[in-house]
């Protein structure tokens, strides 16, 4: 007796270790997602991430210790690999805390993340978003807004221009004198100086970008409050064409930001309530498209937005004509979906026009007189402007008004793209862009906007078999597994999940925007179906046709996502070292060989290591004692064959019952009963007799771990809790194990299933097994098969539906009891599945011998 209770005692203790470790789990989940997005913040608090790495530490040291006291010290090895984590962060932590750099003076699109997008202004934010998506812009660097601050602080120019500003915010007489204000602004900027640091920089990225052949560029504006769709600054800002020197480049560079502060956009900012002591703005350098013609398309007519027409103008030579309305334009005015025999156009005469000079600058020159009332534009060249138009009407939600220019040799180039407002009801020219939503609602887990097509996961083999076009990963539960195959992956949707779970933080490394908590997606969209998701508004929507028929025939593939390294946290020097020792996850395939203690090499490793073995651990918890501690063990006596014994934790039980042999009116545990409805449905396969066959060799192995053998002799046993079951069963030829938290808090919830083993053949064996799960995906479980052996998930439901589950669970056990006898073919689990999911749990009226 006295061993008895040391035994059951022993249990309970491991029991509530491991309940321990699944709240310590989800509180570094939440630590570790707030300080991988303090690390992403431009000018973060170092004090809050120093506070939250020590806190998160000391969870993680709680786990490790937790981890090998319910493993009898299985896992020591984790208690050195926290002590050198440990240190490595601490001693990185101080050499952060004393650094304040300013950001890099030039970036190329290219070098353009989501963390360094706020240093290049809009324009260039929303150029660096179409060449992401392959869109055709012209290639080019940015001098950043801290370049430009940088400049003018180095010039002392910046003091003097805030008080002459602050003026006019305080007196509007000053008003009068403002041409006098701007124009000594524009003197001090001009006859300021470059530092060497910001020289070498804006010469290194100009040898770069014009190359041996000496191209030709254009320098043009990139505020930070230009081109939003309250406020363009359309026309406000300077543009330099066809600049062929650096020489040219230091003088346009100094024109441009010099228009920041003019007496055009001051006025501007004052109109549109902006503070006129803005100094955000970054240049943009860019190789100049030597345009046959060009203009400007408006995806949505503004004038009759209902119209389900698009606007497009076209002139002769270079866009600086078409948006400064000098002269007439051709106008056309193409549908937005579908085509049609004849496009309703205006063509203009045209009697010159602008062309790059060979000195450097433009200059004017006559249209041939045979060519002054040809259409500029042919068939073809409209479509493909009104297709690249949608697509990225599409990725923006927003009516668009695109600059483009196409060269001698056709070639097409989207110069700009801003959205613009319109006269008419927004919902219905919203209703045009998007179409019907999909899904609405859900939380943000990673922002960002982008196109791909569905693929709704269920299993391993799902992931295994993406393709080559861009996915939009739809998952019932949040499965860090898919982080594998990020490169192919352009967004990611999740039934369940949170924003703090390990898969939103790969996604946010990655730049893949992901919506969690859409509760159906999984059941709303299809395989194979192209959609637009919006991570930031929480929607999904339809492709548009004609937007797909671009990007098909263009093969403008949503991002080509790609790690994020150079210049991730410019400034913060030392905060990419800190992510990868905290944030960064190595450990992303739960079912690989890699997944051990060697490849722990961050914080976010050592967690999910320690989760996902204290979960196996509990598997194999109960099997020392079921023969010792018969005092404290029960069992349930119904007309079924399936029979195991049944150890309290507290609270699975009535009080106070001292008889072996219970009733399920003495069982207050909600996953057991649930579980045993399920068993004792009627129809199933409980009584059927097996075949006379040797038990001998079939369970050689665990199904837990491979080097550890589990006896024939060994009991079927169920620990229990009010809401907590692991049981662990050998039924027949097989085993089977359930794992699972039902509570009401469904953060916690969770089933892990498996199920491994049988009487005949291989073959037969593995048939059953994708019986098995088949059934699981019905369900909603990740699935992974190997051999016989069949593995289901599934985490974050409701009470209500986790009982469901463990229903449906009860009654696959006892109708898959056998069944790999009747696998005859590989259709055969196809359709036993689907009598399963029909209720026809008997398989009356099947092709298939009982």
């Amino acid at each position: 007796m006295k061993k008895a209770d040391e035994i059951i005692q022993n249990l309970k203790a491991r029991y509530h270790t491991f309940r321990i470790i699944l709240i310590n789990n989800e509180r570094a989940l939440k630590i570790l997602n707030g300080i991988d997005l303090k690390l992403k913040m431009k000018s973060p608090s170092l004090r809050d991430i120093i506070d939250q790495s020590e806190e998160l530490l000391s969870i993680c040291y709680e786990l490790v210790d937790g981890l090998n006291r319910l493993s009898y010290n299985r896992y020591l090895k984790l208690y050195k690999l926290h002590e050198i984590l440990k240190d490595t962060i601490n001693k990185t932590l101080p050499d952060v805390s004393q650094e304040s750099l300013d950001g890099p003076h030039c970036l190329f699109f290219d070098e353009i993340t989501p963390d360094t997008k706020k240093m290049v202004g809009s324009k260039a934010g929303s150029l660096s978003d179409l060449i992401k998506i392959n869109m055709p812009v012209p290639n080019g660097f940015i001098i950043t807004i801290d370049a430009c601050k940088h400049f003018l602080r180095e010039n002392d120019i910046e003091t003097p221009i805030r008080q002459s500003l602050r003026k006019l915010e305080t007196d509007e007489s000053f008003l009068n004198n403002l041409d006098d204000i701007t124009g000594n602004i524009k003197k001090m900027i001009v006859s300021g100086k470059l530092t060497d640091e910001l020289g070498n920089a804006l010469k290194t990225a100009y040898n770069h970008l014009a190359g041996p052949d000496n191209s030709p560029i254009s320098v043009r504006s990139s505020a930070s409050a230009e081109d939003q769709i309250s406020h363009s600054f359309a026309g406000q800002f300077k543009t330099v064409l066809n600049v062929v020197s650096f020489d040219g480049l230091v003088d346009a560079f100094k024109e441009v930001l010099a228009s920041n502060f003019n007496t055009g956009s001051i006025i501007y900012r004052l109109h549109a309530g902006l503070p006129v002591t803005d100094f955000n703005m970054a240049v943009l350098c860019q190789i100049i498209v030597k345009a046959r013609t060009a203009g400007v398309l408006f995806t949505v007519d503004p004038a009759s937005p209902k119209s389900d027409r698009m606007l497009l103008s076209a002139v002769a030579g270079l866009g600086s004509l078409a948006v400064g309305g000098e002269v007439p334009a051709d106008m056309y005015h193409p549908l937005r979906s579908g085509k049609e025999t004849q496009i309703p156009s205006e063509i203009a005469e045209k009697s010159f026009k602008e062309v790059c000079s060979p000195e450097g600058g433009i200059h004017r020159e006559d249209v041939l007189p045979e060519q002054r009332n040809l259409p500029l534009l042919s068939e073809n060249e409209i479509h493909s402007l009104t297709g690249l138009g949608l697509m990225i009407e599409s990725l923006s939600g927003k009516p668009q008004d695109i600059e483009w220019a196409i060269t001698e040799e056709g070639v097409l180039y989207i110069l700009q793209s801003r959205p613009f407002q319109f006269a008419g009801k927004k919902s219905a020219v919203q209703e045009s862009i998007r179409g019907k939503l999909l899904i609405q609602g859900g939380a943000l887990s990673s922002s960002g906007r982008s196109i791909g097509k569905v693929k709704i996961i269920h299993s391993s083999s799902d992931i295994n078999n993406f393709e080559t076009d861009p996915i939009i990963a739809v998952l019932h539960q949040s499965l860090v597994e898919v982080a594998r195959f990020m490169q192919n992956i352009s967004g990611i949707v999740v039934d369940k999940g949170n924003p703090a779970d390990h898969l939103s933080n790969v996604a946010r490394e990655f730049g893949v925007p992901m919506l969690t908590r859409t509760e159906n997606a999984t059941h709303i969209l299809n395989n194979d179906q192209w959609v637009i998701i919006d991570a930031d508004q929480g929607i999904i929507f339809p492709a548009h046709e004609e937007a797909l028929k671009t990007l098909q025939t263009k093969k403008a593939f949503a991002p080509s996502v790609k790690k994020l390294q150079d210049n991730k946290y410019a400034d913060f020097p030392e905060s990419e070292r800190l992510y990868n020792l905290i944030v960064h996850l190595n450990l992303t395939d739960a079912y690989g060989s890699a997944f051990s203690i060697m490849e722990c090499r961050s914080v976010h490793d050592l967690i999910r290591y320690i989760h996902e073995m204290a979960v196996l651990t509990m598997f194999e918890a109960g099997d020392e004692i079921t023969e010792e501690a018969g005092f404290y063990i029960h069992r349930l006596e119904e007309n079924i064959n399936f029979h195991f014994l049944i150890i309290d934790m507290g609270g699975g039980l009535v009080p106070d019952l001292h008889t072996m042999k219970i009733s399920t009116s003495d069982i207050l545990s909600t996953p057991l009963l649930a579980l045993w409805n399920g068993a004792t449905t009627p129809g199933l396969r409980w009584n059927v007799s097996p075949p006379a066959m040797s038990l001998q060799g079939l369970f050689g192995r665990s199904i837990t771990d491979a080097s550890g053998p589990r006896p024939v002799g060994n009991s079927s046993y169920a620990i229990i809790a009010k809401d907590y079951l692991n049981l662990n069963a050998r039924i027949d030829f097989h085993f089977t194990l359930v794992d699972t938290v039902c509570g009401r808090n469904s953060r916690d919830n969770y089933i892990r299933f498996r199920f491994k083993g049988g009487g005949t053949a291989m073959v037969q064996r593995e048939r059953r097994t994708m019986l098995i799960a088949e059934i699981l995906k019905a369900y909603d479980f990740f699935t992974d098969c190997k051999g016989d052996l069949v593995t289901g998930t599934i985490a974050e439901m409701s009470q209500s539906a986790t009982e469901e589950r463990l229903v449906m669970l009860g009654r696959l056990l006892g109708f898959c009891r056998l069944m790999d006898a009747m696998m005859y073919n590989d259709e055969t689990p196809i359709i036993i599945a689907q009598a399963f999911l029909d209720g026809n749990y008997s398989l009356e009226g099947l092709p298939v011998q009982l």
